[in-house]
């Protein structure tokens, strides 16, 4: 339970750094600034099927 009370208040004070991305979902383009953990749950969750995600590297 502490554990968890401490990540929560970790979590309002580290920010997660974010990359600049494209983002396809079939229909259209997004350039969002997605942190590692969002991109992570793009390429794996079943809702997000058929979307990719890359780092627009030439933004970085």
């Amino acid at each position: 339970m502490i554990k968890k009370i401490l990540k929560i208040i970790k979590s309002i004070f580290i920010k997660e750094k974010t990359f600049p991305c494209i983002v396809w979902d079939g229909k259209k383009m997004s350039y969002p600034n997605l942190t590692n953990t969002q991109i992570k749950e793009i390429e794996k969750l079943p809702k997000y099927e058929g979307w990719r995600v890359m780092i627009n590297e030439n933004v970085i």
